[in-house]
C-alpha cells in the first residue's frame, strides 16, 4: 500500500522507460530474423521481460554490448510438443507469439497468469485456424496449444480494431512464408509494419483516401466517398524477409500520458524527453490540446522508423469532450487517465465505443467508476463506456488497483490534485509497464 499526498505544484523534466509495444516486437521478431537485432533503450517492465525470457527459451542468444542488447536468432524455430511458455500478464506476448508459432514448425502451449487466462483469444484463434494452423483451446482462452504448419495465403479484414490481431497474422505469414493481406476499417498502431519495413523487405502499406464524386441527386455538387470499404491495406509478400538491424526505442508515450495528465489537472508544466510520437499513439496529447492544455513539441525526428521528440504539456482551463469512434481507438490504453482528467474537468465527459476495456487486465470501466465514486465523482457505466461528471474539487480516498497497472497509475495521478491524502492498495503492479513510476512522480511532485 502507498500513501500519496496532494501536490502543491507539478513541474519537471523527465524521461520515461522505452515504449513497451515497440520493445515486444523487437524481441519477438528476433525469432524470425536472418541476422542479429540490436536494441537500444529496452525497458525493464515486467511484460517486456516476459517476452525476452521466452525468446531465450526458444533459442535466441541475448548479449549486452555497451548500451545495446544484441539478439542473435536461432538457426530454426523448433520445439518438442511438451513445451509450455508462460506469457505472464502480457496479452501482446501471447497474441504475437501465437502467430509466430502458428507459422513455424514448432508445437507450443501458451499459458499466463490468472488475469491473462481471462482475456479473449478467439479473435486470433479463428483466423489462425483459417490459415491452416492447429490451435487447441478451451473456451477460447489460455492455456492454448498451437501446432505450427505451412500456412495458406490469407486475406483478412479485421472485424475489430486490434493491432495485436493484425500483428499476430502478419507474423504468422512471415514465419510461414505465405502472402498475407490485412485490411483495417479503423487505423490501429502500426509499430509492426514500421519495424518490418526498417529491418526487412517484402511488406507494402496502402492507405485508402476519400475521393470527390458527383452527387447522384444533384450533379452540380460533389461529395466525398471512400473508393473501398476499408482505410488501410497491408500486404506481406510470401518472399518477405527480415534481415535484422538496429531498433532504438523511444520513450513510451502511454507512460508519459500519466505525467502529462498531472500537469493538466494541476495547471503545472511537465516535459518528457525523447518521447515517442508515432501518429497512431499521440491521441492523448491531442486530447489534452482539445481539453484546453498547451502542448509543444521540440527536437522532432525519426529514428528506427519511429517519430520522437521532446514534449511539454502545460495545464489550462479544462473543457469536457465527447469521445467515440476512432478517437476512442486511438486512446484505448489511455482511457483510465482520460477519465481522471475528466474528473477534474467541470461538466460531463462521455466516452463511448470502449467495450474493449471490459476484457483488459481488469474490467477497466468498472474499476474506473468505482474509484471515481470513492473520490466523490459521479461516474455512470454505459454498455460501451462511461459518463463522468467532473468538478473542481476531488476528494482523497482509498483506491484499488484491481491488479491493473494502468488503473494504479491513473489514480496515483488523481491523488495529486485531491483534497487530502489517498492510498493505493498495490503499488508494485506498475512494474508491469513503468518501473520507477513513483520515483518519476516524485520528481514532478512539489511538496
Amino acid at each position: 500500500m502507498r500513501t500519496i499526498s496532494p501536490a502543491r505544484k507539478i513541474d519537471g523534466t523527465i524521461s520515461v522507460p522505452g515504449d513497451k509495444s515497440i520493445a515486444h516486437r523487437a524481441v519477438l521478431l528476433s525469432l524470425l530474423s536472418e541476422g542479429p537485432i540490436s536494441v537500444v533503450n529496452f525497458p525493464e517492465s515486467a511484460d517486456c521481460q516476459t517476452s525476452l525470457n521466452i525468446v531465450r527459451q526458444l533459442g535466441v542468444e541475448v548479449e549486452t554490448i555497451g548500451d545495446r542488447m544484441v539478439l542473435r536468432p536461432p538457426e530454426e524455430l523448433t520445439t518438442g510438443s511438451d513445451v509450455v511458455l508462460d506469457c505472464g500478464n502480457s496479452g501482446t506476448t501471447a497474441r504475437l507469439l501465437a502467430g509466430i508459432i502458428a507459422g513455424s514448425e514448432a508445437e507450443v502451449t501458451l499459458s499466463g497468469d490468472e488475469s491473462l487466462q481471462r482475456r479473449p483469444m478467439k479473435r486470433i484463434i479463428d483466423p489462425l485456424s483459417q490459415m491452416g494452423a492447429e490451435v487447441f483451446s478451451e473456451n477460447y482462452r489460455l492455456p492454448m496449444r498451437i501446432r505450427g504448419a505451412r500456412l495458406l495465403p490469407f486475406e483478412y479484414r479485421l472485424p475489430v480494431a486490434s493491432a495485436q490481431v493484425k500483428s499476430c497474422l502478419l507474423l504468422a505469414g512471415l514465419a510461414s512464408g505465405c502472402t498475407t493481406v490485412i485490411r483495417e476499417d479503423q487505423l490501429t498502431r502500426d509499430h509492426t509494419e514500421l519495424m518490418l519495413q526498417e529491418l526487412g523487405e517484402g511488406i507494402e502499406v496502402r492507405y485508402v483516401k476519400p475521393v470527390l464524386v458527383e452527387d447522384p441527386i444533384d450533379p452540380r455538387k460533389r461529395r466525398t466517398e471512400m473508393p473501398e470499404p476499408f482505410k488501410k491495406e497491408i500486404t506481406l509478400s510470401g518472399q518477405a524477409r527480415l534481415h535484422g538491424g538496429l531498433v532504438d526505442i523511444p520513450g513510451d508515450v502511454s507512460s508519459a500520458a500519466f505525467f502529462f495528465a498531472a500537469a493538466a489537472i494541476s495547471g503545472g508544466t511537465v516535459t518528457v524527453e525523447r518521447c515517442g510520437l508515432n501518429p497512431t499513439r499521440t491521441g492523448f496529447v491531442e486530447h489534452l490540446k482539445a481539453c484546453g492544455c498547451r502542448v509543444t513539441v521540440e527536437e522532432r525526428k525519426t529514428v528506427s522508423g519511429e517519430v520522437r521528440g521532446t514534449v511539454t504539456v502545460t495545464g489550462g482551463q479544462l473543457k469536457p469532450r465527447k469521445i467515440h469512434g476512432e478517437t476512442t481507438v486511438g486512446l484505448i490504453d489511455e482511457i483510465p487517465i482520460v477519465s481522471v482528467v475528466a474528473a477534474y474537468t467541470p461538466g460531463t465527459t462521455i466516452i463511448r465505443d470502449a467495450a474493449e476495456l471490459k476484457v483488459k487486465e481488469s474490467d477497466r470501466l468498472t474499476a474506473i467508476a468505482q474509484n471515481l465514486d470513492r473520490m466523490g465523482i459521479k461516474c455512470g457505466v454505459l454498455d460501451d463506456g462511461l459518463a463522468i461528471e467532473g468538478k473542481s474539487e476531488v476528494s482523497g480516498a482509498d483506491v484499488r488497483s484491481f491488479g491493473d497497472h494502468r488503473i494504479a497509475m491513473a489514480f496515483a495521478v488523481a491523488a495529486l490534485g485531491a483534497v487530502g491524502p489517498s492510498t493505493i492498495d498495490d503499488d508494485r503492479i506498475v512494474d508491469i509497464s513503468c518501473p520507477g513510476f513513483f520515483e518519476l512522480l516524485d520528481r514532478i511532485h512539489g511538496e
